[in-house]
């Protein structure tokens, strides 16, 4: 039976409580993962992922809100639900932690020394090699799916979010096709233009007919500015076993999924691929 160890990732990224979110988002950037565990005194003390630096980012509580993130401590936004699991444990034994706490990664250990990280993207490696072939994904995927148009805002967007069960939003343009997807990295990471040209006509007297065009320079961020496009789709009869390796292959969390008309019918994520991994072993 594949144990955690076979899957694992052996480099673990790591900051420290008294580090800044600034600090824990470029590392995250710059090494193209999403989580990096906490520690202190050599000891595992938390984990902080991209979604809490997303959720920090788009925060309305004015302590928040007003600081910039270099400012702001991992201490205060870090999980600190201590979780772990032993390298020898199985990987179901590691998909099913995962589903029952709803987390994307687990510090690996081997008693008490951190040895690795397993996340969902390597239980998803694993699962792209199983014989999978008579599984669809029609059969597995998520049918709940949260739907913007291009110009949502982004709190909006935000909202749907983190309260969707695979944290993705698929963007759907006037016709209801898709176009894009919206992760917590879309977020985290993206940088985008907030000051979009909006158009109005003014009066040069008072009281008289509006004739003269105003442009007016405001902030103003949609659905469309922080979107992945072009768009990875796979369809409801594809089996998981390619599904799985599109994700692996593109480094990608959730597929949308299209019916025989081409509408959105699903999504499959990560979230089932740990479902598929918890029933093997």
């Amino acid at each position: 039976m594949p144990s955690v160890e076979d899957f694992m990732t052996k480099e673990v990224f790591v900051v420290k409580p008294s580090d800044t979110l600034a600090r824990a988002k470029n590392l995250m950037l710059s090494k193209k993962i999403g989580r990096v565990v906490v520690v202190e005194d050599d000891k595992v003390v938390g984990i902080l992922t991209r979604e809490d630096v997303a959720r920090a980012i788009i925060s309305s509580k004015p302590s928040i809100k007003s600081r910039p993130i270099d400012q702001l401590l991992v201490a205060h936004f870090m999980r600190k639900e201590i979780l772990t699991v032993q390298r020898t444990a199985s990987i179901s034994e590691a998909a099913k932690l995962m589903l029952e706490k709803k987390i994307g990664g687990l510090p690996v250990t081997s008693g008490k020394k951190l040895v690795g990280i397993i996340t969902t993207h390597d239980i998803t490696k694993y699962v792209a090699q199983l014989s999978l072939e008579n599984l669809l994904v029609k059969d597995c995927m998520c049918k709940e799916v949260a739907t913007v148009s291009p110009f949502h805002s982004i709190a909006h967007v935000a909202e749907l979010l983190f309260s969707t069960p695979t944290h993705r939003v698929i963007v759907l343009d006037a016709r209801k096709r898709p176009i894009g997807i919206i992760t917590p990295s879309n977020l985290t990471f993206v940088k985008f233009s907030t000051t979009k040209p909006v158009s109005s006509k003014r009066s040069l007297s008072r009281g008289g007919e509006a004739t003269h065009e105003r442009i007016s320079y405001v902030a103003i961020a949609t659905a469309e500015d922080i979107m992945t496009t072009p768009l990875i789709i796979v369809h409801e009869d594809d089996n998981v076993k390619l599904a799985t390796s599109i994700m692996v292959k593109k480094d990608i969390g959730a597929l949308p999924v299209l019916n025989g008309e081409g509408s959105v019918s699903g999504i499959f994520s990560k979230k089932e691929v740990l479902e598929i991994a918890s029933k093997k072993g």
